[in-house]
């Protein structure tokens, strides 16, 4: 029978990734500890990085949540962002200056950005077709958008978590929204998919609460210094895998998304 999931279930293993604010060391150090381990993270950041090049006047961040990569936006490009008006009640957050929305029809005149950009926020739209429009609906001619997708990644978040796309269907979806100059590319490869799988186990056996007796004794300090010693080598393997290319690309953690108006 399969396991049905409750929002108060899913609730304990999300966490938000921070904004990294100049002032905040406590920020800038966790996602920079984000980028060791996280390949998703990694690989979105080093997108961003390049994209950002072609960012014209201003910007449009889409379901921003703690605005985690706001600071490699240039600083001469004007920065906007809207989220889900349920954002606090579920998440806990709220941030000053984003408009936050209903989640359906964006608050915002038509041709209005020059770049939007969205990073895991697709696989929680249900009315893809609608979001796809609305983004279109924003954007001046010829804009550009710039998103990323999970593809092996595990059910997630709150309230809800939609879909694995494939390629084709991405590509699909945003043909039908009129989008052109489309470019796929994938987040990792089959060897960091494992190694992601394969750490989120052991970060569960370190720092998490067990009712098992065998996790109990594992779960202390010599034990989790231990097991600390398998996700440093096989981050090294993933971080390997992704600088030297190698491992299948059909078989990615995500997808990153480039296309026009």
């Amino acid at each position: 029978m399969f396991q049905e999931y409750s929002c108060d279930q899913i609730k304990e293993d999300w966490q938000p990734l921070p904004n990294v604010a100049p002032n905040s060391l406590k920020n800038k150090v966790f996602f920079w500890l984000r980028l060791i381990f996280d390949f998703g993270v990694l690989t979105t950041r080093h997108d961003i990085k390049k994209w950002k090049k072609s960012i014209r006047n201003n910007v449009l961040e889409i379901g921003c949540g703690l605005q985690p990569y706001r600071h490699l936006i240039p600083s001469h490009i004007k920065y906007y962002a809207i989220d889900w008006k349920n954002s606090n009640k579920y998440f806990h957050y709220k941030v000053n200056e984003v408009i936050y929305y209903e989640g359906d029809i964006f608050p915002l005149k038509d041709e209005t950005f020059n770049s939007i950009f969205h990073t895991e926020v697709l696989e929680h739209i249900y009315d893809l077709n609608q979001f796809l429009s609305e983004c279109y609906r924003v954007l001046t001619k010829n804009g550009e958008m710039f998103f990323t997708i999970p593809f092996a990644a595990r059910y997630h978040y709150i309230p809800n978590d939609y879909w694995r796309l494939t390629p084709a269907a991405i590509k699909k979806l945003l043909e039908n929204a009129q989008f052109k100059n489309i470019v796929i590319r994938p987040h990792g490869n089959d060897i960091t998919v494992v190694i992601t799988k394969l750490n989120a186990i052991f970060y569960r056996v370190i720092f998490k609460k067990f009712n098992n007796c065998v996790f109990r004794i594992i779960n202390t300090g010599l034990f989790g210094i231990i097991f600390s010693i398998p996700i440093i080598m096989l981050t090294i393997i993933g971080h390997l895998s992704i600088f030297m290319n190698v491992g299948s690309p059909h078989d990615p953690l995500a997808y990153a998304v480039y296309c026009n108006k």
